[in-house]
């Protein structure tokens, strides 16, 4: 299952360089976990010159669309794994610092699972929404590098029961270029 994901997030990246490289500038890797004793992994490639401006009155957040290839496992069961390709539009709001600047991220967005369940949570569709919210933080004035630390709710919105959803915390590092 390794191998698949090493595979898929290659491609994914090498995807995404090729057809929309003046675009693409930030890629991150991710490690999550939820109380439910799941732990997974995640590659994304960020598209964040969009040239799209926000109403005055949401504080004129900057927007990129994240793209990412999640891969969880349970932990008391590691044969027992989920992988999901995600798609989503998100907002960050610079809410304070210069040099090291400190960033409130939201985002919902589309995701698509090779399961419906993991565990003891079943999700009964392969598309699931994705709901985010993070801070991130560029920790560092010489390096425009950032460590994120997030939450993220995954749930088909009641299209079908049961809808247990998967949520995770997760911490990644994202490297502009």
């Amino acid at each position: 299952m390794l191998r698949r994901f090493s595979l898929l997030s290659a491609l994914l990246l090498s995807s995404s360089l090729a057809s929309s490289s003046a675009l693409a500038n930030e890629v991150s890797f991710t490690a999550s976990y939820s109380t439910d004793q799941f732990r997974g992994a995640r590659v994304a490639y960020r598209f964040t010159d969009i040239p799209l401006e926000m109403p005055g009155f949401l504080g004129s957040p900057k927007l990129y669309v994240d793209m990412g290839l999640n891969h969880w496992q349970d932990s008391n069961d590691t044969s027992d794994n989920i992988t999901a390709f995600t798609i989503s539009p998100v907002a960050s709001w610079h809410i304070a610092g210069s040099e090291r600047p400190l960033y409130l991220e939201a985002g919902i967005g589309g995701s698509y699972f090779d399961k419906t369940s993991l565990g003891n949570r079943k999700l009964s569709t392969k598309f699931q929404f994705e709901d985010r919210i993070s801070l991130s933080w560029q920790f560092s004035k010489n390096s425009d590098a950032r460590i994120d630390f997030g939450y993220t709710h995954y749930s088909n919105a009641d299209i079908k029961r049961p809808n247990d959803g998967l949520d995770f915390y997760w911490l990644s590092w994202v490297y502009p270029f």
